[in-house]
C-alpha cells in the first residue's frame, strides 16, 4: 500500500480474481474498471472521482450496507464520508490522488462478508512481492493503515515491536501467517474485522 508517482494496468486474471472474491459480477466490474481508466492519469484517481466510482462499486455490491434509514441525501453524505477516510488512509505521501490497487485494496478490507483471513491475505499477497515473509517497512505500513481505516486506536509502531519479539526471524520478517492471526486474534482488531467502519454521519454543508 502506499501511494506511487504512477499506478499499473491491472491484468484480466485480476479482474477475474477479484470478481470471485467480492461477488461482483465479472462485466460489472470490468466497467468500473474501464470508467476508473478513462477518469484516471497514469493510473491514478483524484479525490473527486475516487467518490464518484466509490460509489457505483458499493451499488454492485452482492451484500451493500443497510441504508433504509437514511435519506438519498444523508446516504451520499455517508458513502462521501467513507470515501474519504480511505483516501485519507491510503493517500499516504498526500499527492492527492490513488491506484486501482489501493482503491480496490481499501474495498475488500471492508467487506465484512469475506473473513479477516482471507481480506489481509489479499492485501499482503497484492501488494507487495513477500514471499510469505512480511518486512518491518511493509509491516509498519499495513498496521498503520488498518488501524487509520477502521478507526482502530493503537500505536503500530508498539503493535509491530509486540509482533518482532514474538514472532520476528533473524532477518527481522515476520512470517505472513503469524502477521494474520496476530490481528485476527487481537480484540481491538478483530472486532474492527467483523462490525466494519463506524464513520458518524457527517453534517449537511451549510448553505450559503
Amino acid at each position: 500500500m502506499g501511494n506511487r508517482q504512477k499506478g499499473r494496468q491491472t491484468q484480466s486474471w485480476e479482474l477475474d480474481a477479484i470478481a470471485n472474491l467480492v461477488g461482483i459480477p465479472r462485466n460489472q466490474l470490468e466497467n468500473i474498471y474501464k470508467d476508473f481508466r478513462r477518469v484516471s492519469k497514469d493510473y491514478l484517481l483524484d479525490k473527486h472521482e475516487f467518490r464518484r466510482i466509490y460509489k457505483d462499486l458499493i451499488r454492485h455490491s452482492p451484500n451493500p450496507p443497510d441504508t433504509s434509514d437514511l435519506t438519498s441525501c444523508e446516504l451520499n453524505r455517508r458513502d462521501n464520508a467513507t470515501a474519504d477516510r480511505i483516501f485519507k488512509t491510503f493517500d499516504r505521501d498526500h499527492t492527492g490522488r490513488l491506484t486501482f490497487d489501493e482503491f480496490i485494496s481499501a474495498y475488500i478490507m471492508l467487506q465484512n462478508s469475506i473473513s479477516p483471513q482471507i481480506r489481509l491475505n489479499f492485501l499482503l499477497d497484492h501488494y507487495s512481492q513477500n514471499n510469505g515473509y512480511i518486512t518491518p517497512n511493509m509491516g509498519r505500513r499495513v498496521i498503520q493503515d488498518m488501524s487509520d481505516l477502521y478507526g482502530v486506536n493503537t500505536d503500530y509502531q508498539q503493535v509491530w515491536g509486540n509482533l518482532e519479539a514474538n514472532y520476528a526471524l533473524q532477518n527481522g520478517r515476520i512470517p505472513q501467517q503469524a502477521f494474520t492471526e496476530y490481528f485476527i486474534n487481537h480484540p481491538a482488531y478483530s472486532s474492527a474485522f467483523y462490525n466494519g467502519v463506524q464513520i458518524p454521519l457527517p453534517p449537511p454543508s451549510p448553505q450559503f
